[in-house]
């Protein structure tokens, strides 16, 4: 029947945030961040306002990265 389907599932970046040593940048490399905060995830949303994030943000935002990096992880 329907019922025995457990359609709560929780996402990898749940699973991620559930570590109390997650980073940044381990929640970058997943593919569906982008659809995780577009969905309003709460856990999410306040990791990243957390101050330390906040900077490091910013500071990928602004600083031009190094020439010699993977085009994939450079451009990300």
């Amino acid at each position: 029947m329907f019922w025995k389907f457990d359609l709560n599932t929780t996402s990898h970046v749940d699973k991620l945030l559930d570590k109390e040593d997650v980073t940044l940048h381990e929640l970058m490399d997943e593919d569906d961040i982008l659809q995780e905060c577009k969905a309003q995830n709460r856990k999410l949303l306040d990791f990243l306002c957390q101050q330390p994030c906040m900077e490091e943000l910013v500071n990928l935002i602004t600083h031009e990265p190094p020439v010699e990096m993977d085009e994939k992880v450079r451009f990300k």
